[in-house]
């Protein structure tokens, strides 16, 4: 008599996980780390394009960033190194995006961008426009730590990135990280500083639901402080304002809570099901906890329990 195969004798297995295995993400972010906040993701493949020539041949992307203390001026340059038909190497095909008050499409190898939303997709456009423009395509972003209305020419929005190849997609090493944000210079809503991180299962650039469990944890050296949690998807993405409160407006807020009623343990911290998943609110992603304080560069040590929901 043959066996069962597994997968017909325990349908809600996931590897070696199962869909009703509470899992938990940690948020965990040290006092005394300003620059840690990376808003982006990036790969390169060296594509060749149809129509494209043997004498412009992609090798390697990379990305370099002029930013920290800059407002409306700083810039995001990718550059293609190339060679000829005979194997010599050309000059660079760069292509730069400038922050600003309002995105520009491409012309020529340049653009303008307000948001990181802007950014992400001028990355992923196929076609930069001026000669090379298609080699554009192999660059591919997508976002990180922070959302999606998130302007980019505030000043001491993004930290200076010197120039770094960017890594191929499926090789052994983590995936190229870029757009970092200077916790300790950029604030938002007048005085506050704010930390984010995006929640999803089985990873933060998921849409399928999930269930809220709980939230636990400490946020230290912060007096006066609110963590949200809420929506933040790029299909119902509003462009912003310019102001937190009619920002955040803009937003589904899921759950809120002032920081000092954070409990540093399980099950207890007021407003969230005490850890059963039994009761816990289903909700559909992507989402991002926003920790918002007075205070520079608080220590985060949050941790954000949920269950897959797979109906």
């Amino acid at each position: 008599m043959s066996k069962i195969p597994n997968t017909k004798a325990h349908p809600d297995l996931v590897g070696n996980g199962s869909l009703a295995q509470v899992f938990t993400q940690h948020f965990s972010r040290a006092g005394a780390t300003t620059n840690d906040e990376y808003m982006m993701g990036i790969s390169y493949v060296p594509e060749v394009y149809a129509g494209s020539s043997p004498a412009v041949t992609p090798t390697a992307g990379t990305i370099q960033v002029a930013g920290s203390g800059i407002a409306n001026t700083a810039t995001i340059v990718l550059r293609v190194e190339n060679k000829d038909a005979a194997g010599s190497a050309n000059s660079d095909v760069s292509f730069t995006i400038t922050v600003a008050a309002a995105k520009v499409a491409w012309s020529s190898g340049a653009a303008s961008a307000y948001t990181l939303k802007d950014v992400i997709d001028l990355i992923n456009e196929d076609d930069a426009g001026g000669t090379s423009g298609k080699l554009l395509s192999g660059f591919k972003a997508w976002i990180m730590d922070a959302p999606y209305d998130f302007p980019i020419n505030a000043a001491s929005a993004l930290v200076n990135m010197s120039e770094t190849y960017i890594a191929y997609p499926g090789t052994t090493r983590e995936y190229t990280k870029a757009l970092q944000r200077d916790l300790s210079l950029h604030v938002i809503d007048t005085d506050d500083y704010v930390r984010y991180a995006r929640l999803g299962f089985p990873e933060s650039r998921d849409r399928g639901l999930f269930k809220f469990v709980d939230m636990f944890g400490t946020v230290a050296g912060v007096t006066t402080g609110t963590i949200k949690v809420y929506r933040d998807d790029v299909e119902d993405f509003v462009a912003p304002t310019g102001t937190y409160a009619t920002d955040i407006a803009n937003h589904e807020v899921l759950f809120q809570i002032a920081e000092s009623s954070l409990s540093a343990n399980r099950g207890t911290t007021p407003g969230v099901p005490a850890g059963k998943a039994t009761v816990a609110e289903t909700w559909r992603g992507p989402c991002i906890v926003e920790i918002k304080g007075n205070e520079t560069i608080a220590a985060v040590d949050v941790r954000i329990a949920m269950q897959a929901v797979s109906f």
